[in-house]
């Protein structure tokens, strides 16, 4: 008997998922569950660390798991606890990132702390799509009808999502779909895509920090998008007083990238903005410290597209070395 693709009744509402939290699906296939036994659903999970993953081939594949009808009839998958092994923190800077100005690369990686620009990312990002289908006994022609295989016709795909090293608070708002995604349910990023005055970089530290003035620190923000253009550093000494600015483009030369892709290395970036990184090359900063004595000033940090704004303003505070203020 034929039956027809299975249905996914639910999944996350969102592309964007924090390995954090729970990575809810649910399949059916209602005349298959009424009609057959040992009926199995079945989830062919695919991860890449590269490009969107092929599921019709099992190059990224990397395993199926399976679960047996709920008394609804449904399968209930939570993928938490296995994605959870495919990302991690970026440790090293990526190859292509500089360190005091010189390249970084495989040979010769450095603390992703001490980058001078821009750094993509190695391991803190991948890509996921999940292939659904249902098994039961005789379900492969090509078996004896006393063997448990797949049903022809069965097939379904997830939306692809993009993975990343992240976790949710239990204050965070969980949003319900509606319409067609009116079961799927998730979390929000959209503050942190920046593209507005609004928005912010992927931390939850304060938006004012201190700092030693020889210590280094990245920020880090997501970009699945082009949208990020330049980061619009602006420096100030202990009385308030303007010292200087500078542009810092993303872009290859920077260690980030001229085209935008969909290689997932490009979809969340690390960027060195705290004194230490910015001693390395940044010829203003270095000259306000020098002749103005940044110590007991600010660092600001912003980030810009081509047509304005598109984050919140961050305040890097140099603390002074002198105790007496």
């Amino acid at each position: 008997m034929a039956y027809s693709n299975s249905t996914i009744e639910q999944q996350p509402l969102y592309p964007q998922l924090p390995v954090g939290q729970e990575i809810i699906c649910v399949v059916s296939n209602s005349s298959l569950v009424a009609n057959e036994t040992k009926v199995k659903f079945c989830a062919e999970v695919h991860i890449s660390s590269t490009t969107p993953p092929n599921v019709n081939i099992p190059t990224h594949k990397i395993g199926t798991f399976k679960t047996t009808p709920n008394n609804a009839g449904v399968g209930m998958f939570d993928f938490r606890n296995i994605i959870e092994n495919y990302v991690s923190a970026d440790n090293l800077a990526s190859n292509g990132s500089s360190y005091k100005g010189n390249q970084v690369n495989y040979e010769d990686a450095r603390p992703l702390h001490l980058v001078d620009k821009y750094s993509l990312s190695n391991n803190s990002t991948k890509y996921m799509q999940i292939r659904f289908y249902v098994e039961y006994l005789g379900g492969d022609p090509a078996l004896a009808s006393t063997v448990v295989g797949r049903a022809p016709g069965t097939d379904t795909d997830s939306d692809l999502f993009t993975l990343f090293n992240g976790y949710l608070k239990y204050t965070d708002v969980l949003t319900m779909g509606a319409g067609t995604t009116a079961s799927d349910f998730g979390y929000s990023l959209g503050k942190f895509n920046l593209s507005s005055v609004y928005d912010d970089f992927l931390t939850n530290a304060p938006k004012s920090q201190t700092c030693n003035v020889n210590d280094y620190g990245t920020i880090s923000f997501l970009a699945p998008n082009d949208n990020v253009e330049y980061f619009y550093l602006r420096y100030s000494n202990a009385a308030g007083v303007a010292l200087g600015n500078d542009t810092i483009n993303r872009d290859l030369a920077n260690g980030a990238y001229d085209v935008f892709t969909s290689d997932v290395s490009n979809q969340l970036i690390h960027f060195g903005c705290f004194p230490g990184n910015l001693q390395n090359w940044a010829s203003n900063f270095s000259a306000s410290l020098v002749v103005d004595n940044i110590e007991g000033g600010q660092i600001r940090v912003q980030a810009f597209s081509s047509t304005g704004t598109i984050s919140e303003e961050y305040t890097i505070n140099v603390n002074c070395p002198n105790t007496k203020g």
